[in-house]
């Protein structure tokens, strides 16, 4: 039965339309999809490599020296290795930067900067996980379709790709270098209000986060120049005189 049922559809024209449009229907769809997700692995690759990088955080605080302006013993290199190090961590119950007053250990930093430093950790990790499953869904849609021979495809919508990092970029540098960005993140993340002379304001206020927002821009076209070498190395079609 199975074998008769197999024939039909090898030899019905009704069978092969239908499969050749369900195809169809499929490839459409990761073609489009791919285009999102190759976008969020670029912006969301460099944004994580950026904010859990302890030299992002010790080049700031030696050009700005703002470690020698808050209350600490702690050096701008321990600093940054300590902010790093939150940032990087999995899951922490708090943020603690711990230094020896001589009685005992004592937090540097207050209860309501911990819990923005948490809040700031909780969208950091959110885009982590967002790279690491656009990850999975690009690399596996350029393997079907390289493996298909859809090399056009693949490089047709990198280039669209290349546009939504564009103006990702653009926005990210929006929200991090004016006052109106910063204020619209901080009501959506929940943080606090913290006065000027907060140790954590002092540090990681807006100054930092102009700084910032220059070098999120040069490390994601560095990225995106890498990701644009690799995409043109996959997709380009072969020579015929050598």
């Amino acid at each position: 039965m199975a074998q008769r049922l197999g024939r039909l559809k090898a030899d019905c024209p009704l069978f092969n339309k239908t499969g050749d449009l369900d195809v169809k229907i499929f490839n459409r769809i990761c073609s489009i999809i791919v285009i999102f997700t190759t976008a969020a692995v670029i912006l969301t690759f460099s944004q994580n490599m950026l904010f859990r990088s302890a030299e992002v955080y010790g080049f700031y605080f030696n050009d700005s020296r703002a470690v020698s302006k808050i209350y600490t013993n702690l050096t701008s290199s321990e600093m940054a290795d300590e902010i790093a190090g939150f940032m990087g961590s999995f899951r922490p119950e708090k943020f603690e930067v711990l230094e020896d007053t001589g009685y005992d250990m004592e937090n540097v930093f207050n209860e309501e900067e911990s819990v923005n430093m948490m809040a700031a950790k909780r969208l950091l990790d959110i885009s982590g996980i967002v790279f690491i499953i656009s990850l999975i869904i690009t690399v596996s849609i350029y393997v079907y379709f390289y493996r298909d021979g859809k090399k056009k495809v693949l490089s047709d919508m990198f280039k669209i790709s290349m546009g939504l990092v564009v103006a990702g970029v653009v926005a990210e540098t929006a929200l991090m270098a004016t006052n109106g960005g910063r204020s619209w993140i901080s009501e959506r993340i929940g943080l606090l209000e913290l006065g000027e002379d907060s140790q954590l304001t002092v540090l990681l206020g807006a100054d930092f986060l102009n700084m910032a927002a220059i070098f999120l821009v040069g490390l994601t076209l560095i990225v995106l120049a890498v990701c644009t070498y690799v995409n043109h190395i996959l997709t380009k079609p072969p020579r015929i005189f050598y």
